[in-house]
């Protein structure tokens, strides 16, 4: 079926262009006077030519003369300068007048539905144009099938590309296969692309440069270096060899997995056919070793860039100073900097923001501030993340008053960049920690104020704060606010209140917010299964709490080491030893290993329900595992073995502390040799333990 058939019977015949306008009329203006553009933006994007096709449009307009001439040559004008917002505002003037619309206007008007994803109008336009007889072309279908996979209808291209294969008035050309290939590489569907690349080559279109680059370029992109290396190797099969585009995506993609040497090895083979390799290619390389922190092979390669000719640029600079940054070597960075500004090439933003950012999380604001007066001094402007940066710094040192008069500058001074909702935040989340809740709840409604609302992250930092000082009022009204408001609770947040209701007392509501949770979209986490755990167990609900477990389990969330520790100690607490004991050894099969604090609980509360013998039997799991116990345990233990005459079970615990040269406190350890000192046998091994205590 031919291409144009296709479109007469998959786009529904349009009844007139004046139907767009009406479409339309919502979203642009209808005249050139009030187009998109204000006067100076207008100049700013439009050239010489532009300009004066603008100009004598306008008189024609102001004329009430023939707009056709200077309609389609300021529409085609604009198009070719990519102005389509305004090429549109031409098209509808002069829909609005009646004027002919010739086949180049026309091609125009489909390219710009295509730019503002107006996929539809696009073909409405081709239906036109086919209704008005004019013979449409590859070029024209090339800009559809753009369209469609702009707008991810992978399926509407290849359909579109194969009907065209079908056509003898429209045949595809390489320029529409590469549009497709492109588009599905972009949409991750490399099998589908390749597939339709050997149905190109079937179709006695041969694969360009392009096309190789393209298909090469989004293997290595995926991580699959080895059938992007396939490709190369077939590529060059059929005589065609790779370009410094094609070498440079390889280069890239070793990075990415970490393959440093293969990487430099294409680097050399670049070298050896006699290229040259550009400050790209080597800024790929360079990068890649700063990302691992091999910053000796990324300064060589910045030498031998130099030496072969290559001028570093600054993205060149920015990744090496990001990699200095990176290991903490921030007077190396500045130095960098330095050279940098030496060598007359000018820092950008990011570079600048690298050096920001590293100085404040080493505390050094001051010396960030100077490097954001240089940034003035030379021209760049601090951008929102400069100043961002900044203020998390300030609050990180405590400066508050500081950050705080860094915010108001950048509310009222025209100098600094408008604050954004991570700016509040960050000095919200300052002050919180600090404890200033009311002037944290001050900087929150000038939030509201300025930006309209806040985000899930300002609320969450305030949940937390509020419940934490125990201010359960002020954390209902935020909970509050966050359902009559957009704004979409999220894990962290029902996290928090779950947290907080239940270290106020306040079970109920936690279980409550909990099982809300639940029946929202979001799957309940560990943490919120502990956190409910802990405080049934401390209530002594410890039916509760199993029920909790168990239906942990079937929500398919691991219980972790917390879950089990709070479990094992809830039974113990209600001499449940039979309970305890079918966890230690569920622990075990979910192969969760007990800590530090696993086996000092199961020592104090066998020794508490007087089960001497096991809670000795977990010290000696303990030591052998490589935890050392601390003070309150030895001191629970011996004093327990002193107390009760065990002289032999003393001696044991007290060779494993020598043996593993654990050293007690000065009070337990005059105790144990009191007591061990009474009996010469042991007399010996007093003196070790002394002797450890001494080292």
């Amino acid at each position: 079926m031919a291409a144009a058939e296709v479109l007469r019977r998959e786009v529904p015949v349009v009844r007139h262009l004046l139907n767009l306008r009406r479409l339309y009329s919502n979203h642009f203006n209808l005249s050139l006077k009030s187009s998109p553009f204000s006067e100076s933006e207008t100049k700013s994007k439009s050239n010489s030519q532009s300009t004066n096709a603008i100009s004598v449009f306008q008189q024609a307009v102001d004329s009430g003369g023939s707009l056709t001439f200077a309609g389609n040559n300021l529409a085609a004008t604009l198009v070719r300068s990519k102005n389509y917002e305004l090429a549109f505002s031409v098209y509808r003037k002069m829909i609005e007048t009646n004027t002919f619309i010739n086949f180049v206007s026309l091609s125009g008007l489909l390219e710009c539905f295509v730019q503002l994803h107006k996929i539809g109008f696009a073909q409405g336009v081709l239906a036109l144009m086919l209704k008005r007889g004019f013979s449409i072309n590859v070029y024209n279908l090339n800009i559809l099938l753009k369209g469609f996979c702009k707008n991810l209808e992978f399926g509407k291209a290849v359909s579109l590309l194969r009907d065209m294969r079908l056509s003898s008035l429209v045949v595809p050309d390489v320029v529409s296969y590469n549009t497709v290939i492109r588009g599905l590489c972009e949409g991750k569907e490399l099998d589908k692309a390749l597939r339709l690349a050997y149905e190109m080559e079937g179709s006695d279109c041969s694969w360009n440069l392009v096309t190789w680059g393209i298909l090469i370029d989004a293997f290595c992109k995926a991580g699959k270096m080895e059938e992007a290396m396939g490709l190369l190797k077939e590529m060059r099969f059929k005589g065609l060899e790779a370009d410094l585009v094609v070498y440079t995506s390889l280069i890239r993609g070793f990075c990415d997995c970490g393959e440093l040497d293969r990487g430099k090895a294409l680097l050399d083979d670049i070298v050896e056919k006699g290229d040259s390799p550009s400050a790209i290619t080597y800024n790929t390389l360079l990068r890649g070793f700063c990302k691992i922190g091999k910053l000796k092979e990324a300064s060589q390669m910045f030498e031998v860039m130099m030496e072969r000719g290559v001028r570093p640029n600054v993205y060149t600079y920015t990744g090496l100073i990001d990699g200095l940054c990176g290991i903490g070597n921030t007077k190396e960075a500045l130095k960098l900097l330095n050279l940098m500004l030496d060598k007359d090439e000018e820092p950008n933003v990011v570079t600048y923001n690298i050096i920001l950012n590293k100085l404040c999380k080493e505390g050094l604001v001051a010396d960030a501030l100077e490097v954001v007066e240089l940034m003035k001094k030379r021209g760049t402007r601090p951008n929102i993340i400069s100043y961002n940066i900044l203020l998390s710094g300030l609050c990180a040192k405590g400066d508050l008053d500081e950050a705080r008069k860094l915010l108001f500058l950048m509310l009222n001074d025209r100098n600094y960049a408008d604050p954004d909702v991570i700016s509040f935040n960050t000095l919200i989340h300052g002050l919180c920690k600090k404890n200033s809740l009311h002037q944290a709840l001050d900087i929150y409604d000038l939030l509201v104020e300025k930006l309209g609302a806040a985000d899930i992250v300002t609320t969450n930092i305030l949940l937390n704060s509020t419940l934490k000082s125990g201010d359960v009022t002020k954390a209902m009204e935020l909970w509050k606010q966050i359902h009559d408001s957009k704004i979409v609770p999220n894990s962290d947040t029902y996290s928090t209140m779950i947290d907080g209701f239940c270290k106020t007392g306040m079970l109920n509501i936690a279980i409550g917010l909990f099982c809300k949770m639940r029946g929202s979209e979001l799957r309940s986490r560990v943490i919120d299964y502990n956190c409910l755990m802990s405080s049934l167990c401390k209530e002594g609900n410890l039916d509760q709490a199993w029920r909790l477990f168990e239906e942990m389990q079937r929500d398919d969330s691991c219980p972790d080491i917390v879950t089990f520790n709070i479990m094992i100690d809830g039974s113990l607490k209600e001499g449940d030893i039979e309970s305890a004991e079918s966890l230690l050894v569920g622990m075990s099969r979910a192969g969760v290993s007990p800590d530090l604090f696993t086996y000092s609980m199961l020592i104090n509360r066998f020794l508490k329900l007087g089960y001497s013998d096991k809670a000795i039997g977990f010290f000696d799991k303990m030591v052998e595992s490589g935890f050392e116990p601390d003070a309150h345990i030895c001191d629970s233990v011996l004093k327990y073995c002193i107390s009760e005459g065990e002289t032999v079970k003393l001696k044991d615990v007290v060779e494993k502390l020598v043996e593993k040269n654990i050293a007690l406190d000065k009070e337990l350890m005059f105790t144990v040799m009191e007591y061990m000192c009474s009996s010469s046998p042991n007399m010996d091994l007093a003196k070790r333990l002394l002797r450890v205590a001494d080292e």
